[in-house]
């Protein structure tokens, strides 16, 4: 974005509420993950806005940073919208790496009120992502990117082993087999360089969505 477009946008915002800061809200654009929240001064979202990548203000350190200045982890900026009191930008960006500083994949990793964990197919993505930009010795996810007639071989095996669980009509061994399916299926994905963005995609544009009357 131009220098002149991104001033007439900062002009819009009111900076002077928060004695000259913004909240910027980084969420992940494929999962819509909230990954980050941290603030900016005018001349930071000025730099996210020419540079597409996420700039900050260090309220503790008195300065602009770039996040993944110093790790890598980046943020490129795929979009951005405002809120209704000009106080507050919400980013999608592209997240390289993990947005935390304890290496968790989103500072939102603390979960109070559930019940029970779970585990989202974004996160096991993830994962194989991170297997794949970094492999692991003795890791079987590296062992299956390497060897597709493998990971093929696994997918057949795992789709007939669900067949066999679904006939038999045992629902823990209907989820187990599941779980095992999907993983594969993932895995094959990463592959391929094919996101889940793509997949989502998809999805929306077949005819699942409820018809309107």
């Amino acid at each position: 974005m131009k220098l002149k477009e991104a001033k007439e946008i900062a002009d819009s915002l009111d900076f002077k509420k928060g004695n000259g800061l913004i909240a910027a809200v980084a969420q992940n654009s494929e999962s819509r993950e909230v990954l980050m929240v941290a603030f900016m001064n005018k001349d930071a979202f000025l730099k996210t806005l020419t540079t597409r990548r996420m700039w900050y203000y260090s309220r503790s350190r008195k300065r602009l940073w770039m996040k993944g200045e110093s790790s890598g982890n980046a943020q490129l900026v795929e979009s951005f919208c405002t809120d209704c009191d000009g106080d507050s930008v919400l980013f999608r960006v592209k997240q390289i790496g993990n947005a935390c500083h304890t290496g968790s994949k989103t500072c939102f990793f603390r979960k109070y009120g559930e019940k029970g964990e779970y585990f989202s197919l974004d996160e096991l993505f993830s994962v194989i992502l991170d297997r794949k930009d970094r492999p692991k010795r003795d890791s079987y996810t590296n062992e299956l990117l390497k060897k597709q007639k493998k990971l093929l071989g696994k997918i057949k095996e795992e789709s007939t082993e669900l067949i066999e669980a679904a006939e038999l009509k045992n629902k823990d061994e209907i989820v187990w087999e599941t779980c095992d399916l999907l993983y594969h299926i993932l895995v094959l994905l990463a592959n391929k360089d094919i996101s889940l963005k793509e997949i989502y995609a998809e999805l929306g544009r077949r005819s699942y969505k409820p018809k309107q009357s």
